[in-house]
């Protein structure tokens, strides 16, 4: 009888060193960016490249390493930046496209719709952009109602060839297909944007961003309540 209690015992204390081993392993993946690649590692600094060994190391000291990601146009992760200086528990900070300011030329940002056209912001010179951003499509946080009351804006204008409006969500096609049910909507549907998101400092959503004529940043609103899009043309 004892040996069996005993043998339960010894089954037991290993069963919750493993599990508190587990959990840690699972920690420590958590530190790091899923789409993370060391590949495309560099030094801020001296812009080495940064092999896989030194990047072990790097993170063996310290799991929440301070790097910075680096977009192109397309909204991808074209480079990722370790700083040593920056002594922040930073995990994976969006970095190297600094935030527009009002009156600023808007970056030349190339995005591909639900349909598979590519978008090319420098291409819509001549028009007022309307840049719409959100998280979801198919549940209570897209606020559809919001687009339909800026289509209807967009209609009462009568110079909608002089507007290009643009949602970029940060949801999959098959989310936006499944929400997005608005009928002769002005807006094209950008899927998978949350690189754009990153890129672009969105922090709050809906956003709405609103670039003039000449592709300069003119305003950025929170709420649609806001939006005056006649006003919005006729100062554009």
């Amino acid at each position: 009888m004892k040996k069996q209690f005993f043998l339960i015992l010894v089954l037991f204390v290993s069963s919750q060193m493993f599990a508190q081993k587990q959990i840690a392993v699972t920690r420590t993946v958590k530190t790091i960016d899923t789409v993370f690649s060391v590949d495309k590692l560099y030094h801020k600094k001296t812009s080495k490249k940064i092999s896989k060994k030194e990047f072990e190391k790097l993170v063996k000291k310290n799991p929440n390493l301070p790097i910075e990601r680096i977009f192109d146009n397309k909204g991808n992760i074209v480079k990722y930046l370790y700083d040593p200086e920056n002594s922040d528990s930073i995990r994976m900070e969006t970095s190297g496209n600094e935030k527009i300011e009002i009156g600023g030329f808007y970056p030349e940002l190339i995005l591909k719709t639900l349909d598979g056209d590519s978008i090319r912001i420098k291409d819509l010179r001549g028009k007022m952009v309307i840049l719409r951003f959100e998280l979801e499509a198919d549940t209570f946080r897209f606020k559809k109602h919001e687009i339909k009351e800026l289509d209807e804006g967009i209609n009462q204008t009568q110079r909608a060839s002089e507007i290009e409006s643009i949602i970029i969500f940060n949801a999959t096609r098959q989310q936006i297909k499944k929400g997005f049910d608005l009928v002769d909507s002005n807006f094209k549907l950008i899927p998978n944007g949350g690189d754009f998101q990153n890129l672009l400092h969105i922090k709050s959503f809906p956003s709405t961003i609103i670039l003039d004529k000449e592709g300069k940043l003119m305003e950025e609103i929170s709420m649609s309540s806001d939006i005056n899009i006649l006003a919005l043309l006729n100062r554009s």
